[in-house]
């Protein structure tokens, strides 16, 4: 087989060629040039020793936008024109290849020219075969194309299913990929162009950059979703999502550019996309991450078929079955890979969510005990008819802090149990040192400051620790104040002051909290004071509650 390469510039006539003594000889049975706008010229001689007459010239690559081809029948060379750029049923035989039949007698001698023009890949492996064996050789091409779209339709089938059944958005950007990935292939192959466009060849010269960058969108958005590099590596999410902007960008250009540049574009993001999309599962699997293993061992099959792939679209590497369908059967491996790796993500989160209901069953245990501990306060507290209003309010309060923490709340309110056994004892005494009073009010802003990520202080001015005050009274007022006076604040100061006028004696508790809504003073809390007070001193005490300047003032007088 002879080669003469010309220039667009320097194209010849098909007489001129015949004339030319240009031509060299192939070093390679599968000439590959890889992307170029040169044009080639190939002749070659067939000499008949077999008893065959019919016989099919088969050009394997079928993304060719122009093929002459060249025989001389009875004195006169017969041409005929065909390609991608040419509606299908332009060509000799409708394959996805190109298939030219010629006859040749017996020990007869024939000379065959072609001319190959194309903006994409510039190769031509060209091979002779008899009827019977271009029978078996298409037999075995369809059940080897026919495994693989078996395996990408049943992916697809499959993983449909399991996405109406799990509505994981995984599963759909898998099957998108998928699809696209599928569809891609039956482009490369000329399945699409024979099939699905077969009249309309311009589409069928722009379809590979656009569906091809459509895929690879999809596969970078299933990278992102199954490897979760929101979480575990922010920096290649954005990576990716720019990457997955030029995909975007590629298939725009696939409208407005020459295929030329599309698909030198193609090949260059495709290799970008299968190393970044490697080495962000490499990042992942470093961090831990289980799920990336499946991925990273898929990526390899991959990658290794897009590698083989793009260099013998550059050129590099030369055509023959290995390279032209190891793409094929490395995306083959990988799409069952990564399905397998989805199915293993999937047990991984219905484990955690097993391990997370576990979890939830054991808080329900004791968020009940918690509770248990609650009503039992109450019962403690009903049984010695007590019904101070801060233990009520407090008891209630932290039932709600049980559904958040329930660990916590149960040793607060084992803590709160034993403060109220003190509690209990010192209701049981008309009057107790204001000191202890103090510690019990300082006890429960402390609470109140945990349960409300607060900040409240307790401060004394010119009280004896030795003053006598009925039990609980202080703490009632205390707990009002909370209650009713820091609603959107997060801290707040209790001033005690102690007055002497005469016979008479003043505790006065301030607070710098402004009631948001009207304090019942016939509520239990003041019912109770006013209990205590007529109890420890009786007809000999006085007690106002009123809003002041900055905040709110309660005064307890006791006349001597």
């Amino acid at each position: 087989m002879e080669i003469l390469t010309l220039t667009p510039d320097s194209d010849l006539r098909f007489e001129e060629v015949r004339k030319t003594n240009l031509f060299e000889e192939s070093k390679s049975l599968s000439p590959n040039f890889g992307f170029t706008k040169n044009i080639y010229w190939v002749r070659f001689e067939l000499h008949n020793e077999s008893n065959e007459r019919d016989w099919f010239i088969h050009v394997s690559y079928p993304l060719l936008d122009k093929i002459e081809f060249y025989e001389l029948t009875d004195k006169s060379w017969k041409q005929i024109i065909t390609g991608d750029s040419y509606v299908f049923s332009a060509r000799p035989l409708e394959e996805k290849s190109f298939i030219f039949p010629v006859k040749l007698g017996l020990q007869k001698n024939k000379t065959y020219y072609f001319r190959f023009e194309s903006e994409g890949t510039v190769q031509f492996p060209i091979t002779v075969y008899s009827h019977e064996r271009f029978l078996k050789l298409k037999e075995k091409e369809n059940l080897s194309l026919g495994i693989y779209y078996g395996i990408v339709f049943v992916l697809v089938i499959y993983n449909l299913i399991l996405l109406f059944m799990l509505r994981d958005w995984g599963y759909l950007y898998y099957l998108l990929y998928v699809s696209l990935y599928g569809l891609s292939q039956s482009v490369l192959n000329g399945l699409a162009f024979q099939i699905f466009w077969p009249n309309s060849p311009h589409w069928a010269n722009i379809s590979l950059p656009f569906v091809g960058g459509f895929s690879l969108f999809w596969g970078l958005q299933f990278t992102r979703s199954f490897l979760n590099t929101k979480r575990n590596t922010p920096t290649w999410d954005k990576i990716i999502f720019v990457l997955m902007g030029l995909m975007l960008f590629l298939m725009l250009s696939s409208f407005v550019f020459s295929y030329y540049v599309n698909i030198y574009l193609l090949a260059s993001f495709v290799i970008l996309f299968a190393l970044s999309v490697f080495l962000v599962a490499v990042v992942c699997w470093d961090k831990g991450y289980k799920p990336a293993r499946y991925f990273l061992i898929a990526w390899v099959a991959l990658l290794f078929g897009v590698g083989i792939y793009s260099l013998k679209g550059f050129g590099i590497l030369p055509a023959n079955i290995f390279t032209e369908y190891g793409l094929q059967v490395g995306s083959a491996i990988e799409m069952c890979l990564l399905s397998l790796g989805l199915a293993y993500k999937i047990k991984l989160a219905n484990s955690d969510k097993n391990r997370a209901e576990r979890l939830m069953t054991s808080y329900k245990v004791k968020l009940q005990d918690a509770k248990l501990v609650s009503s039992r306060l109450e019962v403690e507290l009903l049984k010695n008819n007590i019904h101070p209003h801060f233990l009520l309010n407090s008891i209630n309060a932290t039932i709600i802090w049980l559904d958040e923490d329930p660990e916590t709340a149960k040793q607060l309110l084992t803590a709160l149990s034993d403060e109220l056994r003190s509690i209990l004892k010192l209701t049981n005494k008309k009057t107790i040192s204001i000191s202890e009073e103090i510690n019990i009010c300082k006890r429960y802003l402390e609470i109140m400051s945990l349960r409300k990520e607060s900040k409240f202080e307790f401060k004394t001015e010119g009280v004896s620790p030795k003053d006598m005050i009925p039990p609980i009274v202080l703490l009632t007022l205390v707990e009002n104040g909370v209650t009713h006076g820091y609603q959107g604040k997060n801290s707040g100061i209790f001033t005690l002051k102690k007055k002497k006028d005469k016979n008479k004696t003043k505790y006065i508790l301030f607070n710098d909290g402004l009631p948001t809504t009207k304090s019942d003073s016939l509520g239990t809390g003041m019912k109770y004071i006013k209990s205590r007070l007529q109890e420890a001193f009786p007809n000999k005490w006085d007690f106002t509650s009123k809003m002041v300047t900055g905040g709110w003032e309660n005064t307890i007088t006791v006349m001597e």
